[in-house]
């Protein structure tokens, strides 16, 4: 039986004592998979994100990360076993991508300079390596692609930790090729070093090929959760996005069809 990562039960948040994003929430984040979080906009999910990495903290229920109330974590403690890549980074322009990937020890030292142990920088020569940007390290960050600065992330994150990735929607105005090749790269991660994956998609067929278990959700709570290939089918795409599709069978695996008369 799989290691539970997360245990998340009668969840409760909202931004404001009027409003409720995450409505009475239960769901299990097994340790060793990449697990995907769906569902429509505004069912939740970056708040959940937001409540897995710390930034929000919960009105009422638990969230639980290896057996321990995630509350009970330090920041630093908690990052030196969790990387957090978010939608949207910030940097500025004229830091090299080595310095950029270097802040990933910061965990590990009292200050964010301290990261210059002959340690650190072997972690975060192999993690530039693993994310495939060795041959641009000394470039400045504002002289890359879209696709190429979040491979940047993704060392940075590597650098910081690499048990647990937490990632939002990293695949998020990257053209198709960038996609899978960040993608592929997650999935490299998690089956060579065991890396455990959380992230939120939107791409019902990407979730379909990467991810190998599927919470997903809708009006704040988790609606269905399992194996990927049992949760999405063709009723729960019908309740949850209000559109008609077809799951086909081929060679490579599953894959989605959506309806396009059926708005």
């Amino acid at each position: 039986m799989s290691e539970i990562l997360f245990e998340i039960k009668d969840a409760v948040f909202g931004y404001d004592k009027r409003s409720t994003v995450i409505n009475g929430l239960n769901a299990k984040i097994n340790a060793g998979k990449i697990t995907a979080v769906i569902g429509p906009n505004g069912c939740g999910k970056t708040t959940l994100f937001g409540l897995l990495s710390k930034t929000f903290t919960l009105r009422s229920g638990e969230i639980s990360f290896l057996g321990k109330p995630l509350r009970e974590y330090r920041l630093k403690e908690f990052a030196r076993l969790v990387s957090v890549v978010h939608q949207y980074n910030t940097v500025p322009d004229d830091m090299t991508v080595r310095n950029l990937v270097a802040m990933g020890r910061t965990p590990y030292h009292n200050t964010i300079f301290g990261a210059g142990s002959k340690a650190d920088k072997e972690i975060v020569e192999e993690s530039m390596e693993l994310a495939g940007i060795t041959p641009f390290a000394d470039r400045r960050v504002k002289e890359l692609s879209g696709g190429q600065m979040q491979r940047v992330w993704l060392s940075l994150a590597i650098a910081q930790s690499r048990e647990v990735l937490l990632l939002d929607e990293i695949t998020t105005y990257l053209d198709i090729r960038y996609q899978y090749e960040i993608l592929n790269l997650i999935r490299s991660l998690n089956r060579t070093l065991g890396t455990s994956v959380v992230m939120v998609l939107h791409d019902i067929n990407q979730t379909l090929q990467y991810a190998d278990t599927t919470i997903v959700m809708k009006d704040g709570r988790a609606i269905c959760q399992g194996k990927t290939q049992d949760v999405i089918t063709e009723n729960i795409i019908r309740d949850i996005y209000g559109i008609t599709s077809e799951i086909i069978q081929s060679e490579t695996g599953k894959y989605c069809l959506f309806n396009k008369n059926s708005l």
